[in-house]
């Protein structure tokens, strides 16, 4: 299982950025083949474009756009669970 954070360094706060890769993190055990990345649009604006994101953060779960903005962290995690057990 993919997660992809998109982020932007200007707008996107460095607590939340913590607070999404801790719930990641804390997920491992239970989702073993769960990968993530964190990428930010203002150093590479072409992935705004090629995700089509209005806002960050913007968290995609294998490919689909999952969350805009800061999920609460039972939202993400139900989330993940939830394609973790489609696969």
């Amino acid at each position: 299982m993919k997660v992809e954070v998109l982020i932007a360094s200007c707008c996107t706060p460095l607590e939340i950025r913590q607070k999404v890769v801790s719930v990641l993190e804390g997920m491992k055990g239970e989702v073993p083949d769960l990968a993530w990345s964190v990428m930010d649009v203002t150093e590479e604006p072409e992935l705004a474009v090629k995700y089509r994101v209005p806002i960050t953060p913007a968290i995609f779960i294998d490919g689909k756009l999952e969350f805009i903005g800061y999920p609460k962290q039972a939202a993400l995690q139900a989330k993940i669970r939830e394609n973790h057990h489609q696969h």
